[in-house]
């Protein structure tokens, strides 16, 4: 389900943390089998060398005389013979003469290594002369045949006269590990053998993944069925909104910041209903208070002093508690019409009817209230005549009654209200307009709401209003996912217009 909801498979928080962990294991095992490569390297240079360091000592000592004269010079002939004995009985070594200064004056290499290289006399001091104690293994020293290049060395002091203490005329230089043995070496760093302990090592990480991915898995299983919870209470709470980028975790922390936002719109929500319903308390118990109790007056009034009163006078005040008794039947039909647009049990009953006929009996019907007032009530000269759309009839009657009945109360005498219907895309726009006294920019965002007024409304309304016909207009729209605009200017009147949409 996650998967549906947007959340992509890399994205996941075990397939994460298992590809982290992977990475990590591959890491630490290049690099442990680096350092156990390399440590096994000087292990068993150090176990050769140690097997070897008095290689270059017995040397010396079972020759016949000494490698060196005692003018300096080398014996070639013994030093040759010596060497081809020692490198045909160990092929690993090779040995070389080297003077006092560490410069080769002989070997038996068969390939060219120039007599007179110079070598590092501070390892070979190390071995030949003890130092400061024995020496750490292994100990490397330059490598004669490979210049540039150091190896395990095993050293062994000549000296002039033949005895211990004696001046050093040179050195017997043995290398442990000569050209040949090196070249195995290389060979074997990528034999079979190492192949096959990489490949080891990569199954051992991809089983390791398995498990750990499996493991994982199971384990965040509760969070993952805990953002998919979230994911489908936001998607139907926000309807619309993309998708939350991240992991579980952020997924669910986009979803508590949304959900704090969305408690703390509900609050105000809660405290605004609140205060609306106090206030729609205490104004239909004032509004109807009114006729209540104009109506009880006059009625006492009848009742006590019936008997005194001419028929002019009770017929008068008959007619008075008659025309209290309409605005109370008004007010109360208002309040349980708004009551049922608001509480959603009314649904449209939509048909295709013809707006323009609809608008002419609603003008027909309005025509003796608006000699009345003296207003003119007019359809206007460029209306569509046949503008059918698809409505409940009903409804838009009611919106339109209410509207002029709106249009009226504001219009003076002498004014004009006017309907019209124009075509609008696949839509046709109705507006009723009038040329009253206009309402003040800052109280057109407040028109609609239930029992509004503005503050100066009494010099500008010529009869009573409830404060609902507008209320009740925009909820019946809303029904019909139609909106109202509103256009007006103090003094010189206001036009508002809705639209429906057009038949076919």
């Amino acid at each position: 389900m996650i998967a549906r909801r947007g959340i992509p498979f890399l994205r996941r928080l075990h397939v994460r943390i298992t590809l982290i962990v992977l990475l990590l294991l591959t890491l630490m095992g290049a690099v442990l089998l680096g350092l156990a490569r390399h440590y096994g390297m000087l292990t068993a240079l150090e176990a050769t060398q140690r097997l070897n360091l008095d290689l270059a000592q017995y040397i010396v000592t079972h020759q016949p005389r000494a490698l060196i004269t005692p003018d300096g010079k080398p014996e070639t002939e013994l030093m040759q013979a010596m060497a081809t004995q020692v490198m045909m009985i160990n092929p690993a070594v090779e040995v070389y003469l080297l003077d006092a200064g560490g410069r080769v004056i002989g070997h038996a290499l068969e390939d060219s290594v120039p007599l007179g290289v110079r070598v590092d006399n501070a390892p070979i001091r190390r071995l030949a002369e003890g130092g400061r104690g024995a020496p750490k293994l292994p100990l490397f020293g330059d490598d004669p045949r490979r210049p540039g290049q150091t190896n395990i060395i095993s050293v062994a002091p000549l000296r002039r006269d033949g005895t211990d203490t004696g001046e050093i005329a040179g050195y017997l230089y043995v290398v442990l590990q000569g050209h040949d043995t090196q070249t195995l070496t290389e060979a074997l760093a990528n034999s079979s053998a190492l192949r096959q302990i990489a490949i080891g090592v990569a199954l051992a990480l991809l089983l390791s993944g398995l498990v750990l991915a499996v493991v994982l898995r199971t384990l965040t299983r509760p969070l993952r069925q805990l953002t998919a919870q979230v994911q489908t209470f936001r998607a139907g709470d926000e309807a619309g909104t993309s998708p939350a980028q991240g992991d579980e975790i952020a997924v669910l922390r986009d979803a508590t910041d949304a959900l704090q936002r969305r408690v703390a719109e509900q609050f105000a929500q809660i405290e605004d209903n609140d205060r609306t319903r106090r206030e729609l308390v205490s104004n239909i118990s004032h509004d109807l208070h009114t006729p209540l109790a104009s109506i009880q007056g006059y009625v006492e009034t009848l009742i006590l002093r019936g008997d005194q009163l001419d028929a002019a006078t009770r017929e008068q005040h008959l007619r008075t508690v008659m025309r209290h008794a309409t605005r109370l039947g008004a007010r109360v039909s208002d309040l349980f019409e708004l009551s049922k647009l608001e509480s959603g049990r009314v649904e449209p009953r939509r048909e295709v009817f013809c707006l323009s006929e609809l608008l002419q009996d609603v003008i027909q019907s309005y025509q003796l209230n608006a000699q009345q007032c003296g207003v003119t009530l007019c359809l206007s000269d460029d209306s569509h005549r046949k503008a059918e759309v698809v409505a409940d009839i009903a409804l838009i009657e009611r919106v339109l009654q209410n509207l002029i009945d709106n249009a009226l109360r504001h219009t003076p005498e002498g004014g004009t209200v006017c309907l019209g219907v124009t075509a609008e895309a696949a839509q046709y726009r109705v507006s009723v307009s009038d040329t009253g006294s206009g309402i003040a920019e800052e109280h057109l965002p407040h028109i609609f709401e239930r029992y509004w007024r503005a503050s100066d409304a009494s010099q500008t309304t010529s009869g009573p209003s409830a404060g609902l016909g507008l209320a009740i207009v925009k909820r019946i729209l809303d029904l019909h996912g139609s909106a109202m605009r509103v256009q007006s200017e103090r003094e010189r009147g206001t036009c508002i217009d809705f639209a429906l949409p057009q038949a076919g």
